[in-house]
C-alpha cells in the first residue's frame, strides 16, 4: 500500500484552507464580543465607576479613621443609592435606554450644524 504524499501546492491549499477557517471563527467570536459589549456597555460602565468610587471612599476612611471598615459593609437603611448599586445592572441597561435617544439626537445636531452650518440672512 501506498502512502499518498502532498505535494507542497497541496499542503499550501490546504493551510490556507485551514487558515480561512480559523479566520471565520475569530471573526465570529469576535463579532459575538462587541455585540455583548454594546448590549451590556451601559451596565459594564456604571459598574466600573461605582466600584471605582467605592474604592476610594472605602481607602479615604481607612486611612483617615481609625475606626474599623465594617460598617461600611452593614446596610444602615434603604435609600436610593443602595438600590442603584445593588441593582447597577437593571439600572445601567434602562439608563441607557432612557439616555441612547437623547445622546444620539444631541450628537446629531451637533455634527450637522459643524458640517452644514446654516447660513444666515443678513439685514
Amino acid at each position: 500500500m501506498k502512502a499518498y504524499k502532498l505535494t507542497p501546492l497541496d499542503q499550501l491549499k490546504l493551510e490556507e484552507k485551514q487558515l480561512r477557517e480559523e479566520i471565520k471563527v475569530s471573526e465570529q467570536k469576535m463579532v459575538f464580543q462587541l455585540q455583548y459589549i454594546n448590549d451590556n456597555w451601559g451596565s459594564m460602565l456604571l459598574k466600573s465607576v461605582s466600584s471605582s468610587i467605592m474604592n476610594k471612599v472605602t481607602d479615604r476612611v481607612e486611612s483617615s479613621s481609625p475606626v474599623s471598615s465594617n460598617y461600611l459593609t452593614r446596610s444602615t437603611g434603604g435609600g436610593w443609592g443602595n438600590f442603584f448599586f445593588s441593582n447597577y445592572k437593571s439600572v445601567g441597561s434602562i439608563g441607557w435606554r432612557i439616555l441612547k435617544p437623547i445622546a444620539l439626537t444631541f450628537l446629531t445636531k451637533k455634527v450637522t450644524s459643524k458640517l452644514l452650518p446654516s447660513r444666515r440672512r443678513k439685514r
